[in-house]
């Protein structure tokens, strides 16, 4: 069940990224959507910082297609925008990359056949009024099976 909220500013985002950082365990996956601008990359930010990472490595892997950072449990940042084919992802080394970590995949519809929607985060940011954001959140099935 997906739950909408209309966040003042990317400052919320950052509250938003902290308040899911603890329910989250390593495998995790979270399938940021949204335009361009929307706060996909300042979520992650706000995500690392929570679980003790250093900021300042926080960047948009737009051009790299993916990042690694080091917190309590590691993050591994996806851009999927540039992807052909899901397949790319794991010529990249997306699966080894991921275990042991979350991941956090921007653009995921560019491979959504690589993920099971039961078993990932799925949050949606966009646009809203200026300087707001409309979020929806809908969390993880966990052992559904």
């Amino acid at each position: 069940m997906a739950t909408s909220n209309v966040l003042p500013d990317l400052a919320a985002v950052d509250a938003l990224a902290a308040s899911i950082a603890p329910q989250l365990i390593a495998g995790d996956v979270l399938l940021l959507s949204g335009p361009m601008g929307a706060g996909k990359t300042t979520f992650t930010r706000a995500l690392v910082i929570a679980l003790g990472g250093d900021p300042d490595q926080v960047a948009s892997p737009t051009f790299t297609l993916m990042h690694h950072y080091a917190a309590t449990i590691p993050v591994v940042h996806v851009d999927a925008y540039r992807l052909a084919e899901a397949e790319e992802l794991a010529a990249i080394g997306f699966d080894e990359a991921c275990e042991g970590a979350i991941a956090c995949v921007e653009w995921p519809e560019r491979a959504a056949e690589l993920f099971s929607p039961k078993e990932c985060w799925r949050i949606a940011l966009d646009h809203h009024d200026g300087h707001g954001r409309l979020v929806s959140v809908e969390l993880p099935q966990r052992g559904s099976e």
